[in-house]
Parts: C-alpha cells; structure tokens; sequence
C-alpha cells in the first residue's frame, strides 16, 4: 500500500468534482429515453486498488454529495456498489483484495470481493499447474474477469459499470496497437462507452435484459404518459377532426343500420393463421464507461494524495517480460523515445483517426438512409435488404490525378463496408463484426462500380449468391420483394438481397443446448409422480448466436435444443393436429424456403416418449450397473447391465423425437402439460433500423394473398365511402 507517490508531482492538480462530473455526463445520455421520470438505480465500479481505480472510488463519493439527482444514461444514480476481482495469481492476493474492499468502505461505499475460479470457468490445467505459467494468462484473466463483472453486474440488475482506464492508459494502448499496425479504426484507442465484452452469451449483461426488466413490477423504465401529456395528445388530435364529415358519418351509419360491406372487411369463417406468432427482440445490457480517459495519471495522484485515499501497487505491473503493456510501459518510462512516439503526439493521433472514424461513420449512416430494408423476419432469422445505387465520386480534380481517384475510391469502399457490416449484424450468428478486410469481395459483389481491377464484375453478369459471416445473400428480383419466391436473375439493376443463416455444413457439429436432467436427479429411486415436478427456471441460453431461449420442463429424459433436422420432420409432422399441420405448411413455404428452414431451432425429446402414458426407464438417469448395493435392485425384475434399464451415455441422434419449433409456434399436442419454454431474437441495432428505409418489422404480404386482397377491399370500400361523403358535404354546402 503507498498513500505517497514516489515523484513529486509538482505540476498536477486534484480532479474536482465538478470536472468529473462534466466527464461522466458526456459520455452517458440516455439510453431509452422515455416520457415519464424513471427510478433510481445502481452503478458498479471495477476496482483493483490501483491508483486510478481508487480515484475513482472517491470522486463517485463525492459526486453523490455534489448531486443527488445525477444521471447515468436512464436513470438518476441510487447508489454505487464496488466490485474487486481477486485474480489470484500471486501471493497475499487475497488479502490485499480484502484490504482495498475495507478501505472502499471506509470510503463510504459498499463493495464485494469474488475470486476467479480457472479449472470451473473452463480453463485447461494441468494437475500441478497455476494459471500464472498460462502462456496467454493476460487475455484469460481479462476474459475471465469482464464475465464475473457482466455475471455480478446482470444478478443485480446494474446497466452501468465504470473502469478507472485514464489518459496514460489510452497512450499505452494507442501505442501498441500502432507497433501492431493497426488502421484509422483501431488507432481510436479505448472507446469512453461501449458494451460490455467477453459477455456475450450472458444473458442481462450483453445486449439482453430490456424486456425482462418491462415485465417488472418496479420496471428502471417508465413508458407511462404523464397527465399534461395526455391532454396535450388529445387536443391535438381533437383540433384534427373536422366536426362536419363526422356529423356526416355518424348519420349515414344510423340511416344504415349495418355496415353494407360488413362481409367484405369482417372475417365470417375460420382461417388458418399466415403470420408466424410475434416474437420479443432483446435489448439493453451493461455498458461500461470510462470516464477518466481525459485525466493524466498524475492527477489522479494528486487526487488521492489530497484526499488521504491510499492504494495499492501491483507488483506485477513492473516485470515488463510479463505482457505486451508491461514493456511499453516500461520503455516508455525508462527511455526517451522520438517526439512522434511520445504521449502528445499519439494522444494528438488518437484524436485524429476519432474524427476520420466520425466521419466515415456519419457517410455510412446517410448511405443506410438510401438502403431499403424490406422486412425483418425474427422468428426465422432472415431479412430482405436493396441496397442503393452506390457509384465512385467524379471531381475534376481526380481525372488529372490517379492517386487522388485511387484515395477516394479506397474511402468509398470503407464506407460500403461499413454498411454492409450494420445490415450483417441483423442476421449473422457470429459474436464479433466482420473485419473490413474480410469484406473486401462482398464490397465488390454488392457494389460492382466500387470493384477494383481483380474484382471487376460485368455490368451484364448477373449476380450471384455467396455467403460471408455465416450470412447467405441471395439475389431476389426488385419487383418481388418479399423475398420468398424463387429468386430471379433477370433483373440486373439494384436487386434485393435475401439473407438468411448459412445452413449448417454436414462435417461440422450442430448447435446444440441439453437442459439438465429434471429437477429431482438425486432421487435414487427413480423417475415416480413423487419426483414429478416442475424443474426450476433456467438461465436463458443464446443458441447459434441468434436465438435467446428459456426451458423449464418435468419430463424424465432432457430436452435437446438444435436446428430442424429433416430425418424428424415427417414424424414430427404426423404428430401434428390437422389445423397445425396446415398451419406449419404454410408457415415453411412463405417464411422459411428451401434450406432455411432448417436453421430454424427445434426441441426435441433425448427418446421416444408418449406424453399419453409416460413410463420411463428405471432408475433414469442413474445407471443401475452403478447402484449394486441399492436396496431398490432387489427387485428381480430389473437386473444391472439389461439394455432395459440401463440408459446410453451418448445422445443417439436417431432416438430423437421432434416436439416443437418454438419459434413459429407450432407443437405437439400436449406438450404444454410437460414443457414451458420462451424463445426471442437477440438485439437488433435501433439505429440500423430507424434509419434505413422501408424497414417493416414482419413479412410483406403477397400481392395474391388472402390478407393482401382484404387489404385492398378495404381500401376500394373506403375511397368510396369518402368520396360519397365528399359529394353529400358539397351538396350541402351548395
């Protein structure tokens, strides 16, 4: 512990609240902004003890002095709760975690300590082997300790987390990734705000948790209409009525009696169902921030040195062979580098490429506002994007010049990418975004006038399909946009793209989820209507990175979770109720054509059972070959090692039975007896989809479908109800 820094530190000054609290409300608007006033809620802080992370502990202390009401993103602040993660890497790690916990405290904030646990958290060890002798240990332990914080952070329901990272640690990280050779992007260093990493298959920490949090009692977002604001929408809409061609409409419909037209807009018979049942979109998450990024280390000196905060040295901060930072931090400590590497300097080109970052960014954004998004299809996991005519700037000045022509055709071509990055990430199941450098051929197929001389494509070529991302992009003709016919290679301006998930490659494993056995597994006697309960409520688990999906059950066997297998769909099919069988039909052909379909998620049972007559095997899941001495196997009618009562230890994908696909809602019948489960899409970006254009959340209906000819009857009949109304107002006025 030093409550002394080893320099004198005669130029910096302690940060002031006031500047700390300009900082953290810069980098934290709202979220979701909402009409009514929203709750107060808690924010988590990451401390190590350190210096910085010390400082930071303090200066939130004061700033719930300096402002009570303060906000970070949605909510004003209820309070500040301390996280230390005991990475357990060296000795007394423990006690120091325990040391700087108390001194939070003293502070004046409740704070908790975790330790990582390596061999539970999946890491491989040898029998004798420390985590420290890890050859990548600094990567494992920061991916291990941004999941305990996103775990910690998700249980307590916390939508904000703040990292102490300041501005030397932006200088250091600029650094290496310029020694690494790193673009305009990279060279942005730290970003002040940004999800939570390492966590994305955490539910409530990345990019999940808004709608569990809505179905609250005590939601953190109030949607609720203030009374001003009623009345306000009521005037408005009140002033919009003209009190004429209502008196009109009102009295024609008394001389009527009923509506002439009321087969014609009123459903008379049953129909099977054409939309697939709407499925929730996941939002929300931790975000972290960094508010400290503007504040020098020795300021944060100066901050606890004036407010008597002690803190703690890492020592393993200082042996510089031990990872890439520790070497840069080192030479750039003990040397004196050239004027171009020295923190100014990077600091002034961190700046730079944030600005030119900026402004591809806002050029990609006004390219998405070209873009048409036809539909979002969550329940399949597809979607029907056109993108815009999108041809290489011509200036006077760059036919005189190949190299500027060359720079502005590189520029487009970053902004392209950039757009077709926003539009993968509404389908791909993959965790990160695709690398420009990988998108280099998709920018040429989407943008043949972008191509350069390798890629070139022929104005007469029609396109093709390919996949990138694990998104398969299949051209549809403009003129048909729904994107489930049969894709035309006629048109040759501007096509729509259908994408949808790559099918699955036949040498490579399936994604699969196994529920656990059901609830009473540690009843030796076997699956009984004793043991015949509900199994407790599960985390959600994210399936092919594209589905978030909840099963409870009090089944004997386990429930799978993988795509829709075509070997089960004929069973699975006779299973089905006539009406659901249609139903399933119709769904399969207008939503998932050809090998869509079985990308869907499907449940399926580990064995055969008949939900009229459970019976199970004894015993399950124990294996009796393992129960010698039980008293229950005195039974002579079961005998250890009988393929009867004995159970397989690998899932036999043959035994399987198809029961559900839950994300079109079609099932056995009965299932709901023995199974609950809840499906949703994962979060798809607000902005990509406000902004683009045309973006319909669901399928466009067929211009030969019954919806879309009652549509139109609708519309007939009521062009003519107005123009009546208008001929009988002029008559009158006459």
């Amino acid at each position: 512990m030093g409550t002394l820094s080893h320099v004198l530190h005669t130029g910096a000054r302690p940060i002031g609240v006031h500047e700390f609290a300009d900082a953290l409300r810069a980098i934290s608007p709202p979220r979701f902004p909402t009409a009514g006033k929203n709750i107060g809620r808690r924010v988590g802080l990451a401390v190590s003890g350190g210096v910085d992370s010390m400082a930071l502990v303090y200066l939130c202390t004061q700033l719930r002095k300096y402002d009570r009401e303060f906000k970070i993103a949605d909510n004003p602040i209820s309070g500040f709760r301390s996280i230390v993660i005991d990475h357990r890497l060296r000795d007394g790690s423990a006690a120091e975690a325990k040391a700087v916990s108390a001194a939070v405290r003293d502070l004046g904030m409740v704070s908790d300590v975790y330790e990582i646990a390596y061999r539970k958290s999946g890491v491989v060890l040898g029998p004798h082997e420390h985590p420290r002798d890890l050859p990548n240990i600094e990567s494992v332990a920061r991916r291990l300790r941004y999941q305990k914080l996103g775990l910690m952070c998700g249980y307590r329901r916390y939508a904000s987390l703040l990292l102490a990272h300041h501005e030397d640690d932006q200088y250091e990280t600029v650094l290496m990734r310029l020694l690494q050779g790193h673009g305009v992007r990279g060279l942005r260093g730290m970003r002040p705000v940004s999800d939570i990493p390492e966590c994305e298959r955490i539910h409530g920490a990345h990019q999940s948790g808004y709608v569990d949090d809505k179905k609250q009692t005590k939601s953190f977002y109030n949607d609720a209409v203030s009374r001003a604001q009623y009345q306000e929408l009521r005037s408005t809409m009140e002033s919009s009525i003209d009190r004429r061609v209502l008196e009109e409409e009102l009295r024609d419909s008394i001389l009527d009696g009923l509506d002439h037209d009321f087969e014609q807009l009123y459903q008379m018979s049953r129909v099977v169902p054409l939309q697939p049942p709407n499925i929730e979109i996941e939002d929300g998450g931790i975000m972290i921030y960094r508010p400290l990024l503007e504040f020098s280390k020795d300021r944060l000196i100066a901050t606890c040195e004036a407010n008597k905060v002690p803190w703690w040295e890492d020592s393993t901060n200082q042996d510089q062979t031990l990872t890439m930072r520790n070497a840069v931090r080192h030479m750039c400590k003990n040397y004196t580098l050239p004027v171009a590497l020295q923190k100014p300097s990077i600091l002034a080109l961190s700046r730079r490429c944030e600005r030119q970052a900026q402004a591809l960014e806002a050029e990609a954004s006004r390219l998405l506002a070209q873009t048409t998004i036809h539909f979002i299809e969550p329940n399949i996991g597809t979607a029907s994007v056109q993108f815009p005519v999108y041809t290489l700037s011509r200036f006077p000045r760059d036919l005189s010049s190949p190299s500027r022509r060359r720079a502005r055709l590189i520029r487009q071509r970053e902004v392209a990418g950039l757009l077709i990055k926003k539009i993968l990430a509404l389908v791909t199941p993959e965790h990160h975004t695709t690398p420009l450098a990988n998108l280099q051929n998709t920018i040429s197929h989407l943008f043949p006038a972008l191509s350069n001389t390798r890629h070139k494509r022929s104005e007469t070529e029609p396109p093709k399909a390919f996949v990138i991302a694990g998104v398969h992009f299949v051209p549809v003709e403009p003129s048909s946009p729904s994107a489930t016919d049969v894709p035309s290679r006629r048109s040759r301006a501007s096509p729509s793209w259908y994408l949808s998930r790559t099918p699955y490659p036949s040498n490579q494993p399936v994604p699969r989820y196994r529920t656990p056995y059901w609830s009473a597994r540690g009843n030796w006697e076997g699956y009984t209507e004793i043991s015949n309960i509900w199994s407790p409520r599960k985390h959600w688990e994210l399936w092919d990175g594209r589905f978030w999906v909840r099963i409870r059950h009090h089944l004997p066997y386990r429930v799978i979770l993988q795509p829709f297998d075509r070997m089960h769909a004929k069973a699975f099919r006779e299973s089905l109720t006539p009406e659901d069988q249609a139903r399933l039909a119709l769904l399969l052909k207008r939503f998932a054509p050809g090998k869509t379909r079985y990308t869907l998620p499907a449940l399926y049972f580990e064995e055969d059972l008949d939900l009229n007559n459970v019976r199970v095997r004894p015993f399950y899941p124990l294996s009796p070959l393992i129960m010698q001495g039980h008293k229950a196997l005195k039974d002579e009618s079961i005998k250890p090692g009988d393929p009867i009562s004995d159970h397989p230890r690998t899932l036999e994908v043959s035994k399987l039975r198809l029961v559900a696909l839950p994300s079109l809602g079609i099932q056995i019948p009965k299932l709901d007896d023995w199974l609950e489960y809840e499906i949703r899409y994962r979060c798809i970006d607000r902005h990509t989809t406000k902004t683009a254009g045309s973006f319909h959340r669901g399928s466009l209906v067929s211009p030969r479908s019954p919806a879309a000819k009652l549509m139109r009857g609708r519309r007939v009949l009521g062009s003519r109800r107005r123009s009546t109304l208008d001929t009988k107002v002029r008559k009158r006025r006459d």
